[in-house]
């Protein structure tokens, strides 16, 4: 788990090593460098207080629309009022509102005095981004990255409704702002829409009931109180869990209310439960009910890590025919690796084209929020991967695609991925069999040339040189995944 309780051990000791850097302390209006050491805290909420009005930052009217306005209100317990900080390294952090999860941004990236300040779907763009400089009196400075001016309170207002903008660095009381924690956060019931709840990967959330994990690799993590936890399932489903950063652990079948543990200590603990995927004959119900908590037992605030990487691909992303998927797949472990929140958008039998015979073609697919969708409907501003990992090629050429209509589809594939997420870092990975290497390489060296920089190709020969690294002639082992994502970890981390 993160932030609450000791992350998970990283499987390299790389990760423990940049896990242990700590930040320089900075003053007044010194030269923007790192955030000064327990400025801010991820895993708390705030409201973020006006020194000269008293006033709060919130959200007007509580929307939880793109473009909502940041306003000053009276200070309330309102989740519109409530503000987290998500790291996006080198001193700066993303403030994320509560009720919508959006992040403040600076609107249309603006460098002009008295810019609207907003909500806006998280992207990691760098006017969504806020160095936080602690002043002589207990206050913060709040720099926007992008423009290198404060978050200001405009002409000096004391009424509610009043705006926040930015305006020049001034270092005078309207610039000032206290950071007042809440006090453990606004206390959750462990319901599918609670607030404290957080979802990775693709979720349908149409049934108010029930949420249910389209593809493979999404899981909920959440933060509670309370002697046990428990989960509310519909069918039965083969479901696994970690609870306070432990060994993923699986129970088999089961369905309705469930006892995941009992005879926990005081204090906060956090807990992560995911389901094994709904495919081929195993037609399990991977739909969530929300968490069940004890007597008196209540959820509290969890932060989201700063990075997210989407796996694309097949059955060798998804992990099958692996027992212990998805926690043993290459890609759950690098995301695990790297402290990122992850995702295995794949399938079984999946190609990178759509054939006439029936392969489902990612490139198309993967816009959707599962394999029972009928059309394009994933909305890609409920999370912003900052990596993307695409696997594909395995299956094409048992469904006929040629190497030239291999090389053009992967095109169209890069520039989908990247119209779906603008700042990611994009990776496109050869086949572990080599199949449509120089097809691959060459979309690559397209893109770049056109001027995508962060279009990265992966060469994997000789990852996999051993019998032991394979359960068949195509799909890796256990260890096999291991080794895959002991090299894949350090290639995508140089980007992040």
């Amino acid at each position: 788990m993160r932030t609450l309780t000791p992350p998970r051990l990283p499987r390299l000791a790389r990760w423990l090593a940049a896990a242990a850097v700590a930040v320089c302390t900075a003053a007044g209006l010194t030269v923007l460098g790192a955030a000064p050491a327990g400025a801010v805290e991820t895993g708390t909420w705030y409201r973020i207080v006006n020194d000269h009005s008293g006033l709060a930052v919130s959200i007007q009217n509580g929307s939880t629309a793109a473009g909502g306005v940041a306003v000053l209100a009276t200070a309330s317990n309102a989740t519109s009022q409530q503000f987290r900080f998500v790291d996006s390294g080198s001193g700066y952090y993303r403030i994320q509102a509560r009720h919508s999860n959006q992040v403040l941004d600076v609107y249309a990236k603006s460098t002009a005095n008295g810019a609207d300040i907003v909500q806006w779907a998280d992207n990691n763009g760098t006017n969504q981004q806020w160095q936080v400089n602690t002043q002589s009196d207990g206050s913060v400075e709040l720099v926007n990255r992008n423009s290198g001016k404060a978050l200001d309170n405009w002409e000096w207002a004391t009424t509610a409704g009043s705006r926040v903008s930015q305006y020049d660095r001034n270092d005078l009381e309207s610039q000032h702002w206290k950071l007042v924690p809440v006090e453990g956060g606004t206390a959750g019931n462990g319901a599918v829409a609670d607030p404290n709840l957080q979802y990775y990967g693709r979720w349908n959330t149409n049934d108010a009931a029930f949420y249910t994990m389209g593809w493979a690799g999404g899981y909920v993590e959440s933060a509670f109180t309370g002697s046990s936890i428990g989960v509310k399932l519909r069918g039965a489903i083969d479901m696994y869990y970690s609870v306070d950063g432990g060994a993923e652990t699986w129970m088999r079948n089961v369905s309705g209310n469930v006892t995941v543990k009992t005879g926990l200590g005081s204090g906060t603990h956090t807990i992560r439960i995911g389901f094994r995927e709904k495919a081929g004959s195993y037609t399990g119900d991977p739909a969530f009910g929300g968490f069940l908590l004890a007597s008196g037992g209540a959820t509290t605030g969890i932060a989201r890590p700063a990075n997210f990487i989407e796996f694309i691909g097949d059955s060798i992303t998804v992990g099958q025919p692996n027992g212990n998927r998805p926690f043993t797949a290459y890609g759950y472990l690098v995301g695990d690796n790297l402290n990122a929140g992850h995702t295995q958008v794949a399938q079984g039998g999946a190609c990178l084209v759509s054939t006439a015979d029936g392969c489902w073609g990612m490139m198309d697919w993967f816009r959707r929020t599962s394999m029972a969708s009928t059309g394009d409907d994933w909305n890609f501003s409920r999370y912003r991967a900052t990596a993307v990992v695409i696997n594909l090629g395995t299956n094409d050429v048992g469904h006929g695609v040629s190497t030239v209509q291999f090389q053009e589809n992967y095109i169209v594939m890069l520039e989908r991925v990247r119209q779906a997420y603008p700042n990611a870092h994009i990776f496109a990975m050869e086949t572990f069999r080599g199949r449509y290497s120089p097809e691959t390489q060459a979309t690559v060296n397209a893109r770049v040339g056109a001027g995508d920089a962060n279009v990265h190709f992966v060469d994997t020969t000789g990852w996999l040189p051993d019998a032991s690294d394979l359960v068949d002639s195509v799909h890796p082992s256990d260890s096999g995944h291991l080794k895959i994502a002991n090299r894949l970890t350090p290639i995508i981390d140089q980007y992040l």
